[in-house]
C-alpha cells in the first residue's frame, strides 16, 4: 500500500491560529487583488473549520511556515436513487515561491489516502487544470450547458403569476430542493452550512419562489450583472433553478420572460437534458451580444458547454456494492485498474438482480483500464465499447460482455449546482 511523504514538508489539520497564513495563501492563489481583511471576512467569517469542513496546512519544517493549504469537505451525493458518501476537495493553494515542487500533489495524495481510510467511493473537485488532476486519477464527468438568450425569445407562460420574492422567515427551500435532488445524478444532499453559503445575501443576487396550493414547488436564484464591461446592458444570470412540477418550471421561465422590458439577455445555466432550448422562439444566442460565429454551414450559435467538476473512484468495492444497476442480467467481469496514486488493483464484479457483488476470484474475461476511465464508465459518462474503440481500455476474453456492462451502468451523467 503506497505511503505519501515529501522531504522537509509535514501536513496537519489547520488550527484557528493559522488563519493569517491560510488567508495569505488563499489570497495569492485565488484573489491577489483583494485584501487580507476581505478574504478573511468573506471566506472565513465564521472560522476556519466548520461542521463538514476541515482545512489542512502544509508546513515547511525548516522555517515552520505554512506553504500550502487545502480543504476537505464532507459530502453526500445523489446517484441512481442512492446516496454516496463522498469527500470534496477545495481551495488547493500553494505559496508562490513553492510552485512546481509537488506540494499540491502531496496534499492531494493525502486527501486520497484519507478518503480510502474512510472507505469513501468518490472524491469530487472543481479543477483549475483538468490535465493535472487527470494525471492523479480524476475524470471529467460534468458538462454544464449555458444559453445566453434574448429575453423576448422566452415563452411567456401564465404560471409566472405563482412567483413571489423569497422571504427567509417564511420560505424553506430545502424541502423542494431535496425532493428534486433525489431524482438527479450528482446533486448534493445539502447540509446547513451549504445552504447558508448558497442563500447568503450578495449584491445583485435575488431569489424568487414558485408557490401553488400553499406549497413551494420551485425556486430560482438570479444574479444581476453586466455581461462584459460595466457599460454593457444589464442581464440576469440564472445560478440555480429547481422545479418539482412542470407548473413551477413554466412559472420560472414565464417570470424571466416578463422581464423583457428591463433586461435584454437571460443567461440560463443548466444540465444537458433540460428541455429549455426546445422551448425558445428562436434557437440562437442573443444577437445583441458579441460572439464568435458558429463555423458550420448555416447553423446559428445557440449555447456553450462548460467543463465542470471531476470525480474519482477511491474505494472501488464500496462504490460497486452501493450502485444500483439498470438490468438484472447475470454475468461476471474482472477489472484490472491502473491507479497512479493508490496503486494498481484487480477485482471481480458479479452482476445479478440489479446489484453488484465484489470478489477476488478472477474470471475468464478481464477489462483493463485506468482509474479515471473506470470512473467515467461507472458514472454513465462514457461507454466501454467507445473506450475500446479509442484504445482507452483493453479486453481479454468475451467481448459480448461489454454491451451488457454498458447497459447495466447506463445513467444520466452527473450535474451539480454547488461550487467549492
Amino acid at each position: 500500500m503506497p505511503t505519501f511523504s515529501l522531504p522537509g514538508i509535514s501536513l496537519r489539520p489547520a488550527q484557528s491560529e493559522d488563519i493569517h497564513q491560510i488567508v495569505t495563501l488563499d489570497r495569492l492563489a485565488f484573489a491577489p487583488l483583494k485584501s487580507q481583511t476581505e478574504i478573511q471576512h468573506e471566506w472565513y467569517g465564521e472560522g476556519l473549520n466548520l461542521p463538514g469542513r476541515q482545512l489542512f496546512l502544509a508546513i515547511e519544517e525548516a522555517t515552520s511556515r505554512g506553504i500550502g493549504t487545502y480543504t476537505q469537505l464532507q459530502l453526500a451525493i445523489h446517484f441512481q436513487h442512492q446516496v454516496f458518501p463522498a469527500m470534496g476537495i477545495a481551495a488547493v493553494a500553494v505559496a508562490l515561491q513553492k510552485r512546481g515542487q509537488k506540494i499540491a500533489r502531496f496534499m492531494l495524495e493525502h486527501a486520497l489516502e484519507t478518503a480510502r481510510a474512510q472507505q469513501l467511493p468518490i472524491v469530487m473537485l472543481y479543477p483549475f487544470q483538468h490535465g493535472f488532476y487527470r494525471r492523479l486519477g480524476w475524470a471529467w464527468v460534468e458538462s454544464v450547458h449555458q444559453y445566453r438568450i434574448a429575453t423576448r425569445h422566452l415563452p411567456l407562460y401564465p404560471e409566472r403569476s405563482g412567483i413571489v420574492p423569497y422571504d427567509s422567515t417564511q420560505h424553506d427551500l430545502s424541502q423542494v430542493y431535496q425532493s428534486v435532488a433525489t431524482q438527479h445524478n450528482g446533486w448534493l444532499q445539502r447540509q446547513d452550512w451549504q445552504w447558508q453559503q448558497r442563500l447568503k445575501p450578495s449584491n445583485g443576487r435575488e431569489i424568487y419562489v414558485y408557490q401553488a396550493a400553499n406549497q413551494i414547488q420551485g425556486y430560482v436564484i438570479c444574479q444581476f450583472a453586466h455581461l462584459g464591461t460595466p457599460q454593457s446592458p444589464l442581464a440576469i444570470i440564472v445560478q440555480e433553478w429547481v422545479a418539482s412540477t412542470a407548473a413551477a418550471y413554466r412559472g420560472i421561465l414565464g417570470f424571466l420572460a416578463a422581464l423583457r422590458d428591463q433586461l435584454s439577455t437571460i443567461v440560463w445555466n443548466t444540465f444537458p437534458t433540460d428541455p429549455f432550448p426546445h422551448l425558445l422562439q428562436e434557437q440562437r444566442r442573443d444577437s445583441a451580444l458579441a460572439g464568435l460565429p458558429f463555423e458550420f454551414g448555416l447553423v446559428h450559435s445557440l449555447g456553450q458547454i462548460g467543463g465542470g467538476f471531476m470525480w474519482r473512484l477511491v474505494d472501488i468495492a464500496a462504490a460497486f456494492q452501493r450502485r444500483s444497476l439498470q438490468t438484472s442480467d447475470a454475468f461476471a467481469l474482472t477489472f484490472h485498474i491502473t491507479d497512479p496514486v493508490l496503486g494498481d488493483q484487480q477485482l471481480t464484479a458479479e452482476f445479478s438482480d440489479r446489484q453488484m457483488q465484489v470478489s477476488s476470484q478472477p474470471t475468464a474475461t478481464v477489462l483493463k483500464t485506468s482509474i479515471d476511465h473506470l470512473t467515467e464508465l461507472f458514472y454513465g459518462v462514457r461507454r466501454s465499447q467507445d473506450l475500446l474503440w479509442t484504445g482507452e481500455l483493453e479486453l481479454e476474453g468475451d467481448d459480448t460482455l461489454l454491451p451488457k456492462l454498458d447497459q447495466a451502468w447506463q445513467a444520466t451523467p452527473p450535474f451539480c449546482w454547488d461550487f467549492f
